[in-house]
């Protein structure tokens, strides 16, 4: 898989920017995001990388999507709409599961927002938990990843495997084996689906199902 080679945003400064430009203090986006005013300092000041969870309660917060948070967007989703995705050239970000090249960045306010993430080896298990309300769907590009999602255990995800699932629900992953890995992640955003109702789980829970076609 190719390197992304677009160069990052400073994200921090971006965030800077929008929470100036509509005359809100710290406090108040904190009140409006549920984030801590000292984590969102951090962010401004880069000193802390925002996961995508914070990415997203920040971008509901402030009647954003991601792309327009992320300050590349130059028009809005309509009807007959399109947008051409060229090799290497999203909007690259760093979180703590990996480095996120953010697509069809030229439209702003989508329902569905795609990603291609480089996934590095080295950890056994997600350093951090994410959760957004919506749908997401995540297939495996290249090399193995550990999928967790509460409160399921842990699955292996090889090349080709795909997982759709609630994105309310506390999840993460790592490459797992000898190399990076690099998925396709599409997030659907909805503010109706930040609530759900309560789900039914089987006494025994696991993300593999190879034995069920017995």
């Amino acid at each position: 898989m190719t390197e992304i080679t677009r160069s990052s945003i400073n994200l921090g400064k971006a965030i800077q920017k929008i929470r100036k430009s509509n005359a809100l203090t710290l406090s108040a986006v904190s009140e409006k995001t549920g984030l801590a005013i000292s984590t969102l300092s951090k962010i401004e000041n880069n000193q802390s990388s925002p996961n995508f969870d914070m990415l997203a309660r920040l971008a509901e917060g402030l009647g954003l999507d991601l792309i327009t948070l992320l300050g590349d967007s130059f028009y809005t989703f309509a009807a007959g709409a399109r947008t051409i995705n060229r090799a290497n050239n999203g909007i690259r970000y760093e979180t703590p599961f990996g480095t996120y090249e953010a697509l069809s960045s030229e439209i702003a306010m989508k329902a569905l927002q795609p990603m291609v993430v480089h996934v590095p080896k080295g950890k056994d298990m997600p350093a951090a938990m994410s959760s957004h309300g919506g749908e997401e769907f995540i297939y495996v590009l290249e090399g193995n990843i550990l999928f967790s999602m509460d409160p399921y255990s842990p699955t292996t995800l090889e090349q080709g495997d795909s997982v759709h699932f609630d994105s309310l629900m506390p999840h993460g992953f790592v490459a797992i084996g000898d190399k990076d890995a690099w998925i396709l992640s599409v997030c659907l955003f909805d503010k109706k689906l930040n609530q759900r109702s309560n789900v039914e789980f089987p006494e025994e829970l696991s993300g593999n199902h190879e034995e069920s076609g017995n």
